[in-house]
């Protein structure tokens, strides 16, 4: 799977503003009185900073992300804006993640590859929604034994459970 070439993919998807809208306006009601969070879109991904995300990742250690509040963002590792804070959310007062992807199959979503999210994801309880564009869908991915599928993929056409 050549990751690089699917982020050059993903970055060359036309018209995103519309996509991304239609995305979010399928996410709202998964996210609606509930405590979520997201990301910050970088390098082509969906962005969905219209939805109501209280949360975003920082990376901690070589192998670790935690969420924190999504305020005072800085550019931290591999230069995604972060929370410059060091108060942690404790997993279980989350009860949705909104996940960005590289490309996905079925429910199974493949990332950049370094493992964070499936890390952070083994011990989340809550429900778990990937976001993509319906161009990242990929025909042939055999899953690892660490990868976590979603609960759902939304794209802007579609909802995949």
């Amino acid at each position: 799977m050549d990751r690089k070439a699917l982020i050059r993919k993903r970055k060359s998807i036309p018209d995103r503003s519309e996509k991304e809208k239609a995305i979010v306006e399928k996410l709202l009601p998964f996210l609606k009185g509930k405590r979520c969070a997201g990301y910050v879109a970088v390098r082509g991904e969906a962005s969905i900073m219209n939805a109501p995300i209280s949360y975003v990742p920082k990376v901690i250690g070589e192998t670790e992300m935690v969420f924190m509040k999504a305020e005072n963002l800085q550019p931290g590792t591999f230069g995604v804006p972060e929370p410059c804070g060091t108060e942690a959310i404790d997993p279980q007062q989350i009860d949705v993640i909104v996940v960005p992807m590289v490309a996905f199959m079925k429910t199974w979503r493949i990332g950049y590859g370094k493992g964070y999210y499936d890390r952070y994801l083994r011990s989340f309880d809550g429900l778990k929604i990937g976001i993509a564009f319906d161009e990242q869908e990929v025909a042939d991915y055999r899953p690892h034994e660490h990868d976590i599928p979603m609960d759902r993929i939304i794209t802007p056409t579609r909802i995949i459970e």
